[in-house]
């Protein structure tokens, strides 16, 4: 009978373990053997969404704007500009490449405050933007 000692060394401490044997009963020749396979290892499938956000830089701003847009899928995002009455001042399409990016909204407005709304399937942001 052979004893087996593990001796580990870890940060909080020594640890120690001791192996045990196992004991194999006879084959009495009745006895099938049962191969059990192992269980695949499921990874982590919990997947944490990035909540959509935009940012806009400068904000007030004369004729351009550049939106920094982050938890978005790649595709098509729809822009709309709305003023303070609530029409609709531009309707636009951009394409998200990798859904965190930066885009340029260029435009020629007159000064006033204005909504930006950023829509993609079931996310939706608005932005104040203030035009001098």
């Amino acid at each position: 009978m052979k004893k087996i000692i593990v001796i580990l060394i870890t940060f909080s401490g020594i640890s120690v373990g001791y192996a045990q044997q196992t004991t194999v009963p006879k084959d009495s020749g009745n006895t099938k053997q049962i191969h059990v396979p192992a269980l695949p290892v499921k990874k982590d499938s919990l997947r944490v969404k990035e909540i959509p956000s935009a940012r806009l830089f400068p904000n007030p701003a004369k004729n351009k704007v550049e939106i920094e847009v982050k938890g978005f899928k790649p595709g098509i995002v729809h822009i709309q500009l709305i003023d303070k009455a609530g029409k609709l001042v531009r309707n636009d399409q951009r394409s998200l490449f990798s859904g965190n990016e930066t885009i340029v909204y260029m435009f020629s407005e007159n000064p006033g405050i204005y909504f930006l709304i950023i829509k993609q399937d079931e996310k939706s942001l608005k932005s104040k933007l203030i035009i001098h």
